[in-house]
């Protein structure tokens, strides 16, 4: 499995706090069958942008602490960038340094809000995509704006444009109404990347093992193919900065609830 979305370094963000938190966050990692993790620090949130080549000597240096415990996983470097206007000055080209960049590729992580209006956020990716950067949206499960257009994530999604969602999702971790709009977006087949969005140690972990149960058991359920592999072979994509084309649906699917589910609401 390859974790494209982590706070893993310490010290930068509302991530880890400590370079012994770190290290427990790799081995829980590396517990739950993770091969690589990209660690993608916040960078544009309430204007804060850390320092990319501070961030590339942090990255080192935690891959170096790990070596010297021998856990066996490969920290990639990149960064969760939040999505408003000061971006369009960040991100001015796709240079050859991709700094904020997945793992050097040109791939970018990006980050909606309550606050990102999906018909903006449509002008600025586009923008981006004519300057180089392939852009990845961020757990786009916890932005419920964007699901009540579907048609406008498909138009996205046939433009290039990837989905990553929270493994915590699917196991109900950020609550009932996330859970079902990421099994809206797994029934729809437009989920592409999977991240643990991992923070911390005793919350918002690394530890995605539950997650795994839970995907083998809604493939085995809906009979589609295992999410799980599929989202680790894009990501090995993003390592190699190769194009994924992802299949993208004909059209946007609601499954209808049951009589029981109207009626308690569940």
């Amino acid at each position: 499995m390859i974790d494209i979305h982590s706070h893993i370094l310490y010290g930068v963000d509302d991530g880890s706090e400590s370079r012994e938190m770190s290290l427990e966050m790799l081995r829980m990692s590396e517990a739950s069958g993770v091969t690589d993790i990209f660690a993608t620090p916040h960078v544009n949130r309430k204007g804060l942008v850390p320092d990319w080549t501070d961030l590339q000597a942090k990255a080192a240096e935690l891959q170096r602490a790990a070596d010297e415990t021998d856990i066996h996983i490969a920290i990639h470097l990149g960064a969760e960038v939040e999505l408003n206007g000061a971006t369009m000055d960040l991100l001015k080209e796709c240079k050859d340094d991709r700094a904020y960049c997945l793992g050097g590729s040109h791939y970018v992580l990006i980050e909606l809000t309550d606050r990102t209006r999906p018909n903006i956020a449509e002008n600025m990716l586009s923008t981006l995509q004519l300057r180089g950067y392939w852009p990845v949206l961020a757990h786009i499960e916890r932005f419920p704006q964007l699901l009540e257009e579907p048609d406008r994530l498909l138009g996205w999604i046939e433009k290039g444009i990837l989905c990553q969602c929270n493994t915590g999702s699917f196991t109900g971790y950020f609550g009932p109404k996330v859970k079902e709009r990421v099994r809206t977006l797994y029934q729809n087949g437009v989920i592409h990347l999977l991240g643990s969005d991992g923070h911390r140690t005793a919350f918002r972990t690394t530890d995605i093992r539950e997650a795994h149960e839970e995907l083998e058991r809604l493939a085995r359920k809906e009979k589609r193919d295992d999410l799980w592999q599929t989202a680790t072979a894009n990501a090995a994509l993003i390592l190699k900065d190769r194009v994924c084309y992802p299949d993208v649906p004909d059209h946007w699917h609601v499954k209808k609830r049951g009589f029981f589910s109207r009626l308690f609401g569940h």
